[in-house]
């Protein structure tokens, strides 16, 4: 079997700065066979979008699978789509030559299941939020600061929220990389190395040491 991967960071700085796309290859490495590969098509772009334009390599991924019949593999299934009726679509026109490293044994049950529970995550999360703020409103408590009501505060404020998601997302990609790593047979300060030389912090902005790759396993 022949294996085409698809690699997708959100934002441009993941792309340049390598976190997340290395926690993406190593979960593909650890799951494919090198040699069974034939070709890596790499996107910076948001998982909501499905069209050519918006996501042009995922499309040449698709085409050449259809092609050529390979597989399509992704490290984990968010990286195809955020959506549950665009992950089924392509998996029909692949005929179910599409696998997902966080997946096994991926047919179209699971997908469909993974799918919806994340889509339905993302929606409670949705309504919580904005029954929280609705009640705060009720009590006449005021949401947000007047400064923060400009051009200039709105786009600090999304400055801030995108730093602190990224670095809980790079925390959490860390973390799996340990827990790989591991697997592989790799020492603690091998582990600590890797991720430093990736770029990857801990919590507190600091390059991670064996001991603290020792913790990480540990609370795994």
């Amino acid at each position: 079997m022949k294996f085409v991967i698809y690699y997708r960071v959100s934002t441009r700085s993941q792309g340049e700065s390598g976190l997340g796309m290395d926690a993406q290859k190593a979960y593909v490495q650890h799951f494919i066979n090198q040699e069974s590969i034939v070709q890596e098509f790499t996107e910076v772009g948001s998982g909501k979008y499905m069209d050519c334009k918006n996501r042009p390599q995922l499309c040449k991924a698709v085409d050449l699978c259809k092609t050529k019949g390979y597989t399509l593999v992704v490290a984990k299934i968010d990286r195809l789509s955020r959506k549950t009726e665009h992950a089924l679509e392509i998996y029909s026109q692949l005929d179910g030559r599409l696998q997902s490293c966080d997946i096994p044994n991926l047919d179209k049950f699971t997908l469909t299941l993974f799918m919806a529970i994340a889509d339905r995550e993302r929606e409670l999360i949705s309504i919580r939020t904005k029954q929280a703020l609705a009640e705060k409103k009720k009590k006449g408590i005021q949401l947000g600061k007047p400064s923060n009501f400009t051009n200039k505060g709105r786009a600090k404020g999304r400055a801030a929220n995108s730093k602190i998601a990224a670095t809980k997302k790079a925390n959490v990609q860390a973390q799996e990389l340990c827990i790989l790593y591991n697997q592989k047979g790799f020492t603690l300060r091998q582990i600590a190395n890797k991720l430093n030389h990736n770029g990857y912090k801990t919590s507190r902005g600091k390059e991670f040491k064996p001991t603290t790759i020792k913790r990480l396993l540990e609370r795994a």
